[in-house]
């Protein structure tokens, strides 16, 4: 009887135990909704502070439609037009990974008020993220598809609110060796092989189009930057560089002129094109050229896009860079310039001001002109299309590489640098800063692939 007594005593005070816990529990929860139910919601920037910690959540993230996240990387904080944070990884219960953009809202509500419903350039968003569900489950997209929605409120804004910013994302691939010359070693086989990658990629196109055309595409691409790289390519391709190279026997006086005003005419934009030169002169010029119907002006994204960089002046430099190529053809007038005066002739090449300055020119020569060249000598040496000389070609294209000065930062390097503790004022070279890219692809977008739940 002692013992049944002592053991019921024991009992009550396990349950007695438990239900302070609880209650504790419960309290803490109340406390952290008052905490981050008001004065937090009144900010997105707070919202975005929470979120960028959120791969320091021991335990899962639970979407309003009852699924279970683990953040593997919270994204990149994006400053340019689209989702706040771009390239989250996430892995659901079953180790399956869910990779996209993350879009921040105070309510749930700002998503139709934001306009982002209609919007193609949210359909990459994976996850809406908010303070106040309101009683959204889903967030739908202007592709159909539906984006599940996740409250960072109560204790696990609190939680968040505690934790340190300096607590890294723990990506096993993007871990670089302290050592300077060990880090630069690992850098520069990164860049070499998204260099090569790059390369391939231009030697399939070239099986299927010609070198001139595989090489016009890729410097539209270039010129497009991020925003307006779709668009770019659309303009490629309706006015391919044979479009082009038929203008080869105008008058060398109005050449120029008539290059520019088919690809701007086609662009859509010549109606907002006011700060380029001559501009009226191209509007009659398109008249007398063949019609070509023009791309759909909502197809460019013009949104925070600087005067500088308005894609109308890009495609008025593409022209030009087109135009002083017609006589040999643009892909042989490349090698020409590399094999006789290097990286620096190719870059003085693509330079065409006001319309493409010397650092846009240098992002074209390292990830557009001399990987096409290296193949294109490549194809050449083996019997394909490519100079004679392709075996020497490939070699400048590989040595300018090497030797090619640091680049613009952008997004990616800015926050591989982070990632990989490597100081921001640290000087790179463009073939470290490519590494660094290739890291981002590899390591940052391939992580949580295999990552089982404990």
């Amino acid at each position: 009887m002692l013992a049944v007594a002592e053991k019921a005593a024991q009992s009550r005070y396990a349950a007695g135990a438990v239900s302070r816990r609880v209650a504790r529990l419960v309290a803490e929860d109340a406390a952290a909704q008052s905490s981050y139910g008001h004065a937090a919601a009144q900010s997105e920037d707070e919202l975005a502070a929470l979120w960028s910690r959120a791969h320091m959540l021991a335990e899962a993230l639970v979407t309003e439609d009852g699924r279970r996240l683990r953040v593997v990387y919270p994204g990149r904080r994006s400053a340019a037009a689209g989702p706040d944070f771009r390239d989250a990884v996430l892995v659901d219960e079953a180790g399956g990974r869910l990779v996209g953009d993350v879009e921040l809202h105070i309510s749930a509500g700002g998503w139709r008020a934001h306009g982002h419903h209609v919007d193609a350039n949210y359909n990459g968003v994976a996850l809406h993220v908010v303070f106040s569900p309101k009683g959204s489950r889903a967030t739908r997209l202007q592709s159909g598809m539906e984006a599940p929605v996740a409250a960072l409120e109560g204790a696990v804004a609190a939680r968040l609110a505690g934790a340190s910013d300096d607590a890294l994302p723990d990506l096993a691939g993007v871990r670089l060796a302290g050592d300077p010359d060990e880090v630069a070693a690992a850098l520069d086989a990164a860049g070499d092989a998204r260099f090569l990658s790059k390369s391939r990629g231009f030697g399939l196109e070239l099986g299927v189009l010609d070198a001139d055309e595989v090489l016009y595409r890729g410097l539209m691409d270039a010129l497009g930057y991020s925003a307006n790289r779709g668009a770019f390519g659309a303009l490629a391709r309706r006015v391919g560089y044979r479009a082009l190279a038929g203008l080869r026997d105008t008058p060398r006086g109005t050449r120029p002129a008539a290059v520019k005003a088919m690809l701007l005419g086609a662009s859509g934009l010549m109606g907002s094109a006011n700060n380029v030169e001559g501009v009226g002169e191209l509007r009659r010029m398109r008249g007398r050229l063949p019609y070509v119907k023009p791309l759909d002006r909502r197809e460019w994204r013009l949104f925070r896009v600087r005067p500088a960089n308005h894609p109308a002046l890009r495609v008025v430099g593409a022209a030009l860079i087109v135009e002083g190529c017609l006589d040999e053809g643009l892909a042989r007038a490349f090698e020409g310039t590399l094999l006789r005066d290097g990286g620096r002739g190719l870059v003085a090449r693509m330079v065409v001001k006001p319309y493409v300055g010397v650092a846009r020119a240098r992002d074209m020569l390292v990830n557009v002109a001399l990987p096409f060249l290296h193949v294109y000598g490549v194809a050449g040496s083996s019997g394909g299309q490519g100079s004679g000389g392709g075996g020497a070609l490939a070699r400048a294209a590989l040595e300018a590489y090497a030797a090619a000065p640091k680049l613009q930062e952008n997004e990616i390097t800015r926050e591989m640098r982070r990632l990989c503790g490597i100081d921001p004022k640290a000087r790179l070279t463009a073939r470290r800063q490519q590494g660094l890219m290739q890291l981002y692809r590899t390591g940052v977008m391939g992580a949580g692939r295999g990552r089982a739940w404990e």
